[in-house]
């Protein structure tokens, strides 16, 4: 074999390679991180809309099954505060009761706090006429709930509290109740309005009024209640909207 000639050929060869491809190149890295993608990614698909509750069909009678609506109700304990001051009275015009303020007390729910339906007294609410007023409140406070059906001769008015009213309109005698839960009651139809004829503590003159909206979806309670003070009435109104049977 002829080694000699092999040898200088060989270190050619190499000083070739390591001009072409210089130590750096041969042994240098990818740059760090994950390659862009060659088209951008597509954006995350929007979000599902919100159910909307199902709007409550206008009702044409009183008939259903309707909730209270707080904010647009009054506050009965303020309204006899405020017929205890001096020159105060209803503050309402002819089947209103739409003079005083109205706020969202949690009525008539308990632990509506200490001047709640079922606290104490609120200023100005002490004395004898205080503690006729604190029974006053007692009896017209509101349903949080009711459901109405409608009878030939009678309006039957159960409550969250499983009270049932019978409001009876062909002018029977009113039996007395032994039972808190069972309370009949003597009513007439004035158009579509139906009217009471109640007494309440100490025999005050009562009557209460409901009435549908025009629109169908609401209607309205309004209390007219004898104070005593040179035939002043107090007048508080209640609000309830038609809606579907959930009583949570």
């Amino acid at each position: 074999m002829n080694f000699p000639k092999f040898r200088p050929m060989a270190c050619v060869a190499f000083l070739c390679g390591v001009c072409l491809f210089p130590p750096g190149r041969l042994f240098s890295q990818a740059p760090p991180g994950p390659l862009p993608p060659s088209h951008p990614l597509p954006p995350p698909p929007p979000a599902p809309p919100a159910k909307k509750k199902p709007e409550v069909e206008p009702r044409k009678t009183l008939a259903g099954f309707w909730k209270l609506n707080a904010d647009q109700s009054d506050d009965p304990r303020r309204k006899f505060e405020e017929a205890r001051r001096p020159g105060g009275g209803s503050g309402g015009g002819p089947g209103g009761g739409m003079g005083g303020p109205r706020v969202g007390i949690g009525f008539p729910m308990p632990g509506g706090g200490p001047n709640g339906p079922y606290g104490g007294g609120g200023p100005g609410m002490g004395g004898e006429d205080g503690d006729v007023n604190e029974q006053l409140v007692d009896v017209v406070r509101p349903d949080y709930w009711q459901t109405i059906a409608l009878q030939d001769a009678e309006v039957d008015a159960t409550n969250d509290r499983d009270h049932k009213l019978v409001f009876y309109t062909d002018g029977r005698k009113i039996q007395k109740s032994k039972d808190d839960s069972l309370q009949q009651i003597s009513a007439h139809w004035n158009g579509s309005q139906l009217v009471t004829d109640e007494r309440g503590p100490q025999g005050k003159k009562m009557s209460r009024t409901l009435e549908l909206s025009s629109d169908g979806r609401q209607f309205y309670e309004t209390w007219h209640i004898e104070t005593g003070r040179s035939g002043s009435v107090v007048v508080i109104r209640y609000v309830y909207d038609a809606a579907t049977e959930d009583r949570r």
